[in-house]
């Protein structure tokens, strides 16, 4: 399948992983890009160390394109893209931040540079930093989603942006990738659905509950870390959502292993995170708690007490293949429903897949 972000990214077919901080690792990105699409790793707030030694596990496990992406506004994002551009990535994505000089240092080597975006604005203004194409995440999405509904954001976008769009937020089966495109996205990024496959890390716990969840299942709330973000509901993120106060003792005690963690001097931390100032600062502390949560439920799959990024589109998983099963599957609905409309239109002609 044939597309602008295919051409532009050098892929085979136009789907791609999104960049889950703390998730999307070697083996998950290797998977996606082995199967045709690109896989995006998720440098999150992930000591740089950890990031270069990932990058080059990839290049170990494929010969394709791949990506990293990397928030700008979170602990050590901007030293993870540093060290996606030294090591060359082929696509870095980047999301959060002011990213014009990623796209001088990229370009200069080749590299292909995304920005994720959940509004009209936040694209115009990537669009005029240089970026090669847009991932807009809509309504539907996990983690930082926009207020827009996804099939109402990208054709939009398409009409102020001249760059490629990609859809993300309620994408995960072929019948999503035929509409985003049909509404001039040149692609779509998943990432619940990516998540719930087998060679993911998330614990088997989130993947089961992801399996019984339906589309309601997700919590949107700006109570998480001070940014609109969609989680998994369960119950530590719904008391959160419903206004439970954060504990600032018990974050200030946990500084101290996040900062370990993140591989961070603790008074640098300190320094940064009070240099915030003070509603930024209770931000941070609110990040801190969803690090911590995170932590919970990767080590434990414990989903009373553990939270987890996952949009709308939860309901429409219901098992959890291999990557290459997911996206094998995909091109396949994909080209059923194309013939599905092409039989339905009755004029015989090529359809959209077919002629793209």
């Amino acid at each position: 399948m044939r597309t602008a972000i295919t051409d532009l990214l050098g892929i085979e077919r136009p789907i791609l992983s999104a960049g889950m901080g703390r998730v999307a690792y070697a083996e998950l990105v290797a998977a996606v890009c082995n199967a045709g699409g690109l896989g995006v790793f998720g440098a999150g707030s992930n000591p740089p160390d950890v990031t270069r030694q990932n990058i080059r596990e990839i290049r170990k496990l494929t010969d394709k394109p791949f990506g990293s992406n990397s928030p700008l506004a979170l602990p050590n994002g901007r030293e993870n893209a540093i060290v996606a551009l030294e090591e060359e990535v082929p696509v870095i994505n980047y999301s959060m931040g002011k990213g014009d000089w990623i796209v001088k240092r990229a370009h200069a080597y080749g590299g292909k540079v995304i920005a994720s975006v959940n509004s009209v604005h936040l694209a115009k203004r990537a669009e005029d930093q240089g970026v090669d194409a847009i991932i807009a995440a809509g309504y539907e999405a996990a983690g930082h989603a926009g207020e827009v509904p996804t099939f109402v954001l990208i054709p939009r976008l398409k009409e102020v942006v001249k760059i490629p769009v990609i859809a993300a937020g309620g994408v995960a089966n072929g019948a999503g990738l035929v509409a985003a495109l049909a509404l001039g996205a040149s692609g779509v990024s998943m990432g619940t659905r990516i998540w719930t496959t087998k060679e993911c890390v998330a614990h088997q716990n989130f993947k089961n509950k992801a399996v019984e969840s339906e589309v309601t299942d997700t919590l949107f709330s700006d109570r998480f870390d001070g940014i609109p973000c969609r989680v998994m509901n369960t119950p530590a993120s719904a008391r959160i959502a419903g206004g439970a106060p954060l504990n600032v003792f018990r974050i200030f005690l946990e500084s101290f292993s996040i900062a370990r963690e993140l591989k961070t001097p603790y008074l640098k931390l300190l320094r940064d995170v009070i240099g915030l100032g003070p509603k930024e600062a209770f931000n941070m502390m609110r990040m801190a708690r969803m690090l911590k949560m995170g932590a919970i439920s990767r080590a434990t799959g414990d989903v009373v007490r553990g939270q987890f990024a996952a949009g709308m589109g939860v309901g429409l998983v219901h098992d959890i293949p291999t990557v290459a099963e997911v996206m094998d599957r995909i091109m396949e609905e994909a080209d059923a429903v194309q013939r599905e409309l092409t039989f339905a239109s009755g004029n015989g002609k090529p359809g959209l897949l077919r002629s793209a």
